[in-house]
């Protein structure tokens, strides 16, 4: 019989995190007013998942099923159609990120995971403002800030991310995970 990639219980948790990710996104609002500064909650829960499922793809399956989620909710500011893509490129971008930086316990490779991740957000915004006709020119001038925000932010994230993850190993919940499984 043909073993599965990802077990019942780790579908749970990858459904859990998910669903934390759309929470955070309602709950934690920041009064900031920047540009991706949602990333730092992101990007932290994002890369605690793939570290607490860690099998390639468990970044791109929370961001998908959150990206379900947040656009049955009504979530997001252009529609249903961004708001999905915009969470599953988070997810995908993380996995992809993750592949050349594995080792989200330390604090600058999970940042710079974090960045990688959350840059995706902002690709397809400026891609659906392309493609809706938006005066990109007029909204170049902003870009860089934009950029930044979300570079930053995603960074920051990433690191809380790593502190989460090194706290969990500290108090015994991946060896007491190991032994559940």
């Amino acid at each position: 019989m043909k073993e599965k990639y990802f077990s019942t219980f780790q579908l749970i948790l990858l459904a859990l995190f998910a669903s934390l990710v759309v929470v955070a996104k309602i709950a934690l609002k920041t009064p900031l007013r920047l540009p991706g500064h949602s990333g730092i909650f992101w990007m932290a829960l994002i890369i605690v998942a793939a570290a607490v499922v860690p099998k390639k793809g468990a970044a791109s399956l929370v961001g998908i099923t959150s990206g379900f989620l947040a656009a049955f909710l009504g979530l997001g500011d252009f529609g249903a159609l961004n708001t999905f893509l915009s969470y599953s490129v988070v997810g995908i971008g993380t996995d992809l990120a993750m592949l050349l930086l594995p080792n989200t316990e330390n604090l600058l490779a999970a940042g710079l995971v974090g960045a990688l991740g959350h840059i995706g957000k902002f690709i397809v915004k400026y891609l659906f403002g392309v493609i809706t006709g938006a005066p990109v020119g007029f909204v170049a001038l902003g870009l860089l800030w934009a950029i930044l925000g979300y570079v930053v932010f995603g960074a920051l994230g990433g690191m809380l991310g790593a502190m989460v993850i090194s706290a969990l190993r500290r108090a015994g919940f991946f060896a007491y995970l190991a032994e559940k499984r």
